[in-house]
């Protein structure tokens, strides 16, 4: 027997196929493998992935020892995932998808609160991020963070050089970004529960 919870947590090298099938499957300009693969060794950035983790019974469960020899050690299953970079005071969202088949279930939140954390953590003054002007269900997601729209870079996408809006979250140690994001936790474990592991 086994039990499946939901976790935040770095990306590994052996997730990028399935990052790499979310993102094709998000994004028209998807990145190749190769991109993924290098940012893991970049020093000023930081993936994480959201997944369903199978964890065996511990032993002494019902799972005998001879069954936990033979069954493979299962893997987690990634259903979305987000890069960061840190800048000098700044972290920088570069990129941030949820499983098409998986979106509704609040992992776009919960990666957007997991950013939030690790921007808080490095004591960084505020979050940036590009999007798309017509992506309309990203930039609710965004202000519904407290972001605001910047600035726009004129064909900014290359496949089909599209504009972006520059989003900032305004500094982060201001009173009401403090009291936004306890909100928005309080919220999202009201709406989905404190089902994540991070």
């Amino acid at each position: 027997m086994s039990s499946h919870h939901l976790l935040i947590r770095d990306m590994h090298r052996d997730d990028v196929p399935a990052v790499r099938r979310i993102e094709s499957e998000a994004y028209e300009d998807a990145w190749p493998s190769r991109v993924f693969e290098s940012e893991l060794e970049n020093a000023f950035a930081q993936y994480r992935v959201l997944a369903e983790h199978e964890e065996r019974d511990p032993p002494g469960g019902p799972m005998s020892a001879l069954a936990r020899r033979i069954m493979p050690e299962p893997r987690d299953r990634i259903l979305a995932f987000m890069g960061v970079w840190y800048m000098i005071d700044q972290l920088h969202l570069v990129t941030i998808a949820v499983d098409p088949r998986e979106q509704g279930r609040g992992f776009g939140h919960a990666l957007m609160l997991d950013c939030f954390a690790l921007a808080n953590a490095a004591e960084l003054n505020e979050i940036v991020l590009e999007v798309r002007v017509s992506n309309e269900r990203a930039q609710r997601l965004y202000d519904h963070f407290g972001f605001r729209r910047a600035g726009t870079l004129k064909d900014y996408y290359k496949d089909n050089h599209e504009d972006a809006y520059v989003m900032l979250s305004g500094p982060l140690n201001a009173p009401t970004a403090t009291e936004r994001l306890a909100r928005l936790r309080a919220e999202h474990v009201e709406r989905y529960g404190d089902a994540f592991e991070v």
